[in-house]
């Protein structure tokens, strides 16, 4: 039998569990760098898609529809094409000197600012317009009205589906080793292929990935419970954070009451 055959089979033939300690470092080191990865790259998404939604939402015939065909654009394109062609098509036509981690989170960066994006919208108008009405009408600006009352309610609406896309960051992160970034998946390959411990290998790499994972299902599962969006005439309200905002949501529909009041007592004064 070749030799070449048999010398991977018997270095599976038995698990070794501590083969996975042995070489923790190298995990880890790739976790480090996934994480890296996918903060960065998800919090320009996060930017990104804001200002999407936003100019998504404008009344201008020809800014709506070139976010529209944005959006569109991006959410086609399969992830891992758009990593090489970023890498192998752009930077090399253009000569430009970037690297495969920074080429990465750019093609990271631009594909999930188009989901976010709609994301956003979709939050943005779930807001009630009377929210925005109250806001005007006790002497705020509109960018006030946005900024403190409407985008802090809506950012509340997306916080579940976001967490949904982060944990999607993180796994989609996994592509970017096709260009030789050594994240959790091109640390392991290039272990696996050293050491044939395939089993162990592979793993680590799936504890680690839903260890990742799971963290951030519960850490959003709490800023859902800890941020929730209650009906203002609540009173049974958990979150200090909820209550005190509901407080504030009252006062604004109070002062919206009022001045429609003495508007129309003034309205009848003058007839």
């Amino acid at each position: 039998m070749n030799s070449f055959l048999v010398i991977p089979v018997l270095a599976q033939a038995r698990f070794r569990p501590e083969f996975i300690w042995d070489n923790r470092d190298i995990f880890l080191g790739g976790v480090r760098l996934t994480l890296f990865i996918a903060i960065i790259a998800f919090s320009l998404a996060t930017a990104m898609g804001l200002a999407v939604a936003l100019l998504r939402m404008s009344k201008s015939r020809i800014v709506g529809p070139i976010m529209g065909a944005y959006i569109n654009v991006f959410r086609a394109i399969p992830l891992l094409v758009f990593v090489l062609f970023v890498y192998y098509g752009i930077a090399i036509q253009f000569d430009l000197a970037i690297s495969a981690i920074q080429a990465g989170i750019l093609a990271l960066t631009l594909q999930y600012s188009a989901w976010l994006g709609e994301i956003f919208r979709s939050g943005i108008q779930a807001v009630s317009d009377g929210q925005r009405q109250a806001a005007l009408s006790v002497g705020m600006s509109r960018p006030q009205a946005f900024f403190r009352v409407v985008l802090p309610q809506a950012t509340r609406i997306v916080i579940p589906p976001m967490g949904n896309m982060f944990i999607g960051m993180i796994k989609d992160s996994s592509l970017v080793y096709i260009i030789g970034v050594p994240e959790l998946l091109r640390v392991s390959n290039l272990l696996a292929n050293t050491t044939f411990r395939y089993f162990e290998v592979y793993l680590a790499t799936v504890i680690s990935y839903l260890i990742l994972t799971t963290a951030v299902y519960f850490g959003v599962k709490y800023l859902e419970k800890r941020y929730a969006l209650v009906d203002v005439l609540t009173s049974r309200v958990r979150s200090p954070f909820a209550r005190r905002r509901s407080a504030q949501l009252l006062k604004l529909q109070e002062a919206v009451t009022t001045s429609r009041g003495s508007e129309s007592t003034s309205g009848r004064d003058s007839a």
